[in-house]
């Protein structure tokens, strides 16, 4: 499962709040960063950065 980060705090508390043909706009609700640009993780990789 992908997993999507802030670009600018790294939280994972990221979400849509607009889409459609043109792309995304995302929000993160720690830091109030919005934009098109968020990082994307595999779970696997995730899991591989916290040990």
């Amino acid at each position: 499962m992908k997993m999507l980060h802030c670009p600018v705090c790294g939280s994972a508390d990221v979400w849509v709040v607009t889409g459609g043909c043109t792309g995304c706009v995302y929000r993160c609700k720690r830091c109030g960063y919005r934009g098109a640009l968020v990082v994307e993780y595999d779970e696997e990789d995730d899991r591989r950065s916290e040990r």
